[in-house]
């Protein structure tokens, strides 16, 4: 009897020591398990963190693309600073982009680097852009994962299928020394017939000159002449029309005849409510500037920023008119670069979207635009790629940056 007492002691003694050893390896196995599932969401956080980059910079660089070579080098600056770019898009601090890439066509192989790809910018469509490799350390399953895991991403974007032109923009075109400036700088734009008085030596005959800072008037093929009323018309909003990027337009010498930037202010002090915003629009014009063909934006204050603005955080002036028409400040117009345009003539590389802060100077009496008269007061708020009115019967041209891979 005793010995089968023993007997049955040293199994049950032997059934303890199994279930602790099973027991120890179920907790390794689990805490290896714990320690994987740990491992692996940090090496997908960190893969999800650099495909939010390449996103950021491949949406950021496509927006640039403008079919000329200081598109490719902007696009480049941008995707490269995509910590922070025009579009709010921001990807987390320490990510690197290591190449930025081009292509005429989505499935081209290779993508062209910068140097390559300017020699056919004209027809470039698509960014690549790559990200530098990055390490994430293995702390629990090194002996499964490795030591290390190292990887980086790509996304491709480019422009859209051409979508409608760009209609209702405000007719003038803008010289400016950078056609894309900072968000948010001011310019004081004064009115020029395109002789260059403001940069010397001047021209004559059937070329334009613009300098830097100034707008000119553009020709609209249903107005007639751009004479004093046709000028005003158009500046006060005056008739629907469309463009698209790379398409002609012409700037016109004849709004220069009568008062020219006296026409061109008063046309756009109907936006904020006539030249004094008391709702009073002056009726030089054939009696055709009035608030219910030209009605004033909803917030006529002046001197504001165009985040106050937006944001509804400055006191709205008093609006006689009221309650206008929204967003009627937003100037979208052509920028060119200064410099000398032989018949009047130009294409359309970049579309700014400016916020006018105050009515345009126009004094009483003589009208001089070497003394500022006509003069408008913006801020650079943006590109615009899309804006105003879509219009499908406008023909294509516009398009907006996406995601392709």
């Amino acid at each position: 009897m005793s010995s089968t007492n023993g007997e049955r002691d040293r199994l049950r003694k032997g059934e303890r020591g199994s279930i602790i050893i099973m027991t120890a390896i179920f907790a390794l196995l689990l805490l290896l398990m714990v320690g994987m599932a740990i491992d692996l969401s940090r090496i997908y956080m960190v893969r999800a963190e650099l495909q939010n980059a390449a996103d950021a910079a491949a949406l950021t660089a496509a927006r640039e693309l403008n079919g000329g070579t200081t598109g490719i080098d902007d696009a480049v600056t941008q995707a490269t600073n995509v910590i922070r770019n025009t579009q709010g898009l921001r990807a987390k601090a320490g990510v690197v982009i290591a190449t930025v890439e081009f292509a005429v066509n989505l499935n081209d192989n290779p993508y062209l680097n910068a140097t390559d790809a300017k020699l056919n910018a004209a027809n470039i469509r698509f960014v690549k852009v790559t990200t530098q490799s990055t390490s994430t350390n293995i702390l629990f399953a090194s002996s499964a994962l490795g030591a290390a895991h190292a990887e980086s991403r790509q996304a491709v974007a480019g422009m859209s299928v051409e979508l409608g032109g760009i209609c209702d923009f405000y007719p003038m075109a803008v010289s400016l020394n950078n056609p894309t400036p900072a968000i948010g700088t001011l310019f004081t734009l004064t009115f020029t017939t395109g002789t260059g008085a403001k940069c010397p030596p001047t021209v004559g005959g059937s070329d334009a000159k613009l300098c830097d800072q100034e707008y000119i008037i553009l020709e609209v093929p249903n107005i007639v002449g751009n004479g004093s009323v046709e000028t005003a018309l158009l500046t006060a909003g005056l008739p629907n029309y469309c463009k698209k990027l790379g398409e002609n337009i012409n700037m016109t010498p004849s709004s220069n005849q009568n008062n020219g930037p006296k026409d061109s202010g008063e046309g756009a002090n109907t936006r904020m409510n006539g030249n004094n915003g008391d709702g009073n629009y002056p009726n030089g014009y054939g009696n055709l500037l009035v608030p219910g063909t030209f009605p004033p934006d909803t917030n006529i204050q002046q001197n504001i920023t165009y985040d106050q603005y937006k944001n509804g955080t400055a006191v709205t002036a008093p609006n006689p008119n009221g309650p206008g028409k929204a967003e009627r400040r937003l100037l979208i117009s052509p920028i060119l670069t200064p410099g000398i345009y032989p018949n009047y003539t130009t294409n359309i590389n970049h579309w700014g979207v400016f916020f006018m802060k105050n009515r345009a100077n126009v004094p009483q009496g003589t009208c001089d635009a070497a003394a500022g008269c006509g003069a408008l007061e913006v801020e650079y708020i943006g590109k615009a790629n899309v804006a105003a009115n879509g219009d499908p019967s406008c023909g294509s041209g516009l398009t907006t940056p996406v995601l392709y891979k």
